[in-house]
Protein backbone atom coordinates (compact mmCIF):
# COMPACT_ATOMS: atom_id res chain seq x y z
CA UNK A 1 0.00 0.00 0.00
CA UNK A 2 2.85 2.38 0.80
CA UNK A 3 4.41 1.81 -2.61
CA UNK A 4 1.05 2.48 -4.27
CA UNK A 5 0.65 5.74 -2.36
CA UNK A 6 4.23 6.74 -3.20
CA UNK A 7 3.60 6.09 -6.90
CA UNK A 8 0.27 7.92 -6.80
CA UNK A 9 1.70 10.93 -4.97
CA UNK A 10 4.69 10.98 -7.33
CA UNK A 11 2.39 10.95 -10.34
CA UNK A 12 0.32 13.77 -8.85
CA UNK A 13 3.48 15.75 -8.05
CA UNK A 14 4.68 15.35 -11.63
CA UNK A 15 1.25 16.30 -13.00
CA UNK A 16 1.13 19.39 -10.77
CA UNK A 17 4.56 20.50 -11.94
CA UNK A 18 3.58 19.80 -15.57
CA UNK A 19 0.52 22.04 -15.19
CA UNK A 20 2.67 24.89 -13.92
CA UNK A 21 5.70 24.45 -16.18
CA UNK A 22 5.79 21.92 -19.00
CA UNK A 23 9.60 21.95 -19.45
CA UNK A 24 10.10 20.95 -15.80
CA UNK A 25 7.80 17.92 -16.05
CA UNK A 26 10.35 15.45 -17.44
CA UNK A 27 13.10 16.26 -14.88
CA UNK A 28 10.50 16.02 -12.14
CA UNK A 29 9.32 12.64 -13.38
CA UNK A 30 12.88 11.31 -13.46
CA UNK A 31 13.67 12.54 -9.95
CA UNK A 32 10.31 11.27 -8.63
CA UNK A 33 11.00 7.77 -9.96
CA UNK A 34 14.52 7.84 -8.48
CA UNK A 35 12.97 8.97 -5.20
CA UNK A 36 11.30 5.61 -4.80
CA UNK A 37 14.74 4.06 -4.25
CA UNK A 38 16.82 6.98 -2.98
CA UNK A 39 15.46 9.30 -0.30
CA UNK A 40 17.68 12.19 -1.38
CA UNK A 41 16.08 12.06 -4.83
CA UNK A 42 12.64 12.32 -3.24
CA UNK A 43 13.74 15.48 -1.47
CA UNK A 44 15.17 16.77 -4.77
CA UNK A 45 11.82 16.14 -6.46
CA UNK A 46 10.02 18.23 -3.86
CA UNK A 47 12.65 20.97 -4.11
CA UNK A 48 12.20 20.97 -7.88
CA UNK A 49 8.44 21.38 -7.40
CA UNK A 50 9.16 24.22 -4.97
CA UNK A 51 11.39 25.90 -7.55
CA UNK A 52 8.61 25.64 -10.14
CA UNK A 53 6.18 27.18 -7.65
CA UNK A 54 8.63 29.99 -7.01
CA UNK A 55 8.93 30.95 -10.66
CA UNK A 56 5.30 30.29 -11.65
CA UNK A 57 2.69 32.91 -10.94
CA UNK A 58 0.22 30.86 -8.91
CA UNK A 59 -2.08 31.58 -6.02
CA UNK A 60 -2.23 30.26 -2.50
CA UNK A 61 -4.69 27.46 -3.26
CA UNK A 62 -2.57 26.01 -6.07
CA UNK A 63 0.55 26.24 -3.93
CA UNK A 64 -1.25 24.55 -1.05
CA UNK A 65 -2.46 21.72 -3.28
CA UNK A 66 1.03 21.06 -4.60
CA UNK A 67 2.36 21.29 -1.05
CA UNK A 68 -0.08 18.63 0.15
CA UNK A 69 0.92 16.36 -2.73
CA UNK A 70 4.60 16.94 -1.93
CA UNK A 71 3.96 16.09 1.72
CA UNK A 72 2.19 12.86 0.77
CA UNK A 73 5.01 11.97 -1.63
CA UNK A 74 7.71 12.54 0.99
CA UNK A 75 5.81 10.59 3.65
CA UNK A 76 5.30 7.59 1.41
CA UNK A 77 8.52 7.63 -0.62
CA UNK A 78 10.63 7.76 2.53
CA UNK A 79 9.04 4.60 3.88
CA UNK A 80 8.92 2.45 0.73
CA UNK A 81 11.97 0.53 1.95
CA UNK A 82 10.96 0.64 5.63
CA UNK A 83 10.29 -2.54 7.59
CA UNK A 84 6.84 -4.08 7.51
CA UNK A 85 4.41 -2.34 9.78
CA UNK A 86 5.60 1.22 9.22
CA UNK A 87 2.58 3.23 8.12
CA UNK A 88 3.42 6.82 7.16
CA UNK A 89 -0.08 8.03 6.37
CA UNK A 90 -1.86 7.77 9.67
CA UNK A 91 -4.96 9.75 10.48
CA UNK A 92 -3.03 12.27 12.65
CA UNK A 93 -0.46 12.91 9.92
CA UNK A 94 -3.13 13.41 7.25
CA UNK A 95 -5.29 15.62 9.47
CA UNK A 96 -2.24 17.62 10.52
CA UNK A 97 -1.16 18.22 6.94
CA UNK A 98 -4.66 19.23 5.87
CA UNK A 99 -5.18 21.41 8.95
CA UNK A 100 -1.92 23.31 8.58
CA UNK A 101 -2.55 23.73 4.87
CA UNK A 102 -6.00 25.15 5.57
CA UNK A 103 -4.51 27.56 8.12
CA UNK A 104 -1.85 28.69 5.63
CA UNK A 105 -4.43 29.22 2.86
CA UNK A 106 -6.72 31.13 5.21
CA UNK A 107 -3.83 33.32 6.36
CA UNK A 108 -2.82 34.01 2.77
CA UNK A 109 -6.32 34.73 1.50
CA UNK A 110 -7.76 36.79 4.35
CA UNK A 111 -7.14 40.49 3.77
CA UNK A 112 -5.67 41.76 7.00
CA UNK A 113 -4.26 45.26 6.82
CA UNK A 114 -2.97 45.74 10.32
CA UNK A 115 0.32 47.58 10.53
CA UNK A 116 1.22 46.02 13.87
CA UNK A 117 0.42 42.38 12.91
CA UNK A 118 4.00 41.48 11.87
CA UNK A 119 5.27 42.67 15.25
CA UNK A 120 2.78 40.42 17.02
CA UNK A 121 3.56 37.28 15.01
CA UNK A 122 6.81 36.27 16.79
CA UNK A 123 5.15 36.65 20.18
CA UNK A 124 2.19 34.54 19.04
CA UNK A 125 4.55 31.83 17.76
CA UNK A 126 6.42 31.72 21.08
CA UNK A 127 3.18 31.53 23.08
CA UNK A 128 1.79 28.75 20.85
CA UNK A 129 5.07 26.81 21.02
CA UNK A 130 5.13 27.12 24.81
CA UNK A 131 1.53 25.92 25.12
CA UNK A 132 2.19 22.88 22.91
CA UNK A 133 5.42 21.95 24.69
CA UNK A 134 3.87 22.52 28.11
CA UNK A 135 0.99 20.20 27.30
CA UNK A 136 3.35 17.46 26.10
CA UNK A 137 5.97 17.74 28.87
CA UNK A 138 5.87 15.37 31.83
CA UNK A 139 4.80 16.87 35.08
CA UNK A 140 7.36 16.28 37.83
CA UNK A 141 6.57 16.34 41.47
CA UNK A 142 8.80 18.19 43.92
CA UNK A 143 11.55 16.11 45.53
CA UNK A 144 9.94 16.10 49.00
CA UNK A 145 6.70 14.60 47.64
CA UNK A 146 8.67 11.87 45.86
CA UNK A 147 10.49 10.97 49.08
CA UNK A 148 7.21 10.90 51.03
CA UNK A 149 5.61 8.70 48.39
CA UNK A 150 8.54 6.27 48.48
CA UNK A 151 8.54 6.01 52.29
CA UNK A 152 4.80 5.95 52.84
Amino acid sequence: MTRFLAVLAGALLTAGVALLSAPAALPTLIVVVLGWWFRAAAVAAVLLALAVLTFADVGAVESAALGLVATAYLLNAATVSAPTGVVPTTLPSVLGAIGFTACAVAAALLPVNLAWAPALAPIAVIVLYYSVVQSLAQRRRPAQQQVDAAVG
